[in-house]
């Protein structure tokens, strides 16, 4: 191995420490913007495109699941306000309440079946069952629409490949399939009508799943 790539493998552990001590600070998008263009002038070509990737990220569900909530959120950080979860629901082909209250819940469980996220918007649910190599858990898909039933929820599959999930038995009807590029190409949309100037999270969370 030359110098120069010891030089380079040296920067990305230098960029790495530092993006670890800096996460939560105040000017953490700074931040966040200003490491990932020195990442990417390193060129590191045998590397993932985003930072995610470099770091090994960009296919742990319970991280994407966390980032996806956090950019539904209306209240996160990612300067999308409440645009992006609004046109997820009008995808899906609900009614949009722009001034209801919004929670969002990652990990909830009932009776030892965990949902990875739960939207509420006003009197609407939405669950997000995602995945990205994991297979299905026996009855899984069937165990929650019937433990989240008296919430008449809206069931989206969320795959890489968009399919819906084999272990929808007696709930067949009940889900929507749709694709993480899916999610990525609406953010984009949405971003691109609504002129808005995304987190440097947000895009690299984007770019990430748009990827998948």
């Amino acid at each position: 191995m030359d110098s120069a790539q010891l030089t380079r493998e040296d920067r990305f552990r230098m960029l790495l420490a530092e993006w670890h001590d800096r996460a939560g600070a105040p000017d953490w998008n700074d931040d966040l913007l200003r490491l990932t263009d020195e990442w990417r002038a390193v060129a590191w070509t045998s590397g993932g495109k985003t930072l995610l990737a470099a770091l090994g990220l960009q296919y742990q569900e319970v991280a994407l699941c966390r980032a996806l909530a956090w950019l539904l959120d209306p209240s996160g950080g990612h300067h999308m306000g409440r645009e992006l979860i609004d046109a997820f629901f009008e995808d899906l082909g609900l009614p949009v309440e722009r001034n209801a209250p919004v929670s969002i819940r990652v990990e909830e469980s009932r009776s030892g079946t965990r949902a990875d996220i739960v939207l509420r918007v006003g009197g609407q649910t939405v669950i997000i069952e995602a995945k990205v190599f994991a297979g299905e858990q026996p009855e899984q898909a069937d165990r929650l629409s019937r433990h989240w039933a008296d919430d008449t929820p809206v069931l989206v599959f969320l795959t890489r490949t968009g399919h819906l999930p084999s272990t929808a038995k007696q709930s067949a009807d009940l889900w929507v399939a749709r694709a993480w590029r899916d999610l990525a190409r609406l953010a984009r949309d949405v971003a691109d009508r609504e002129g808005l100037n995304l987190s440097a999270g947000a895009r690299e969370y984007i770019e990430t799943i748009g990827a998948l």
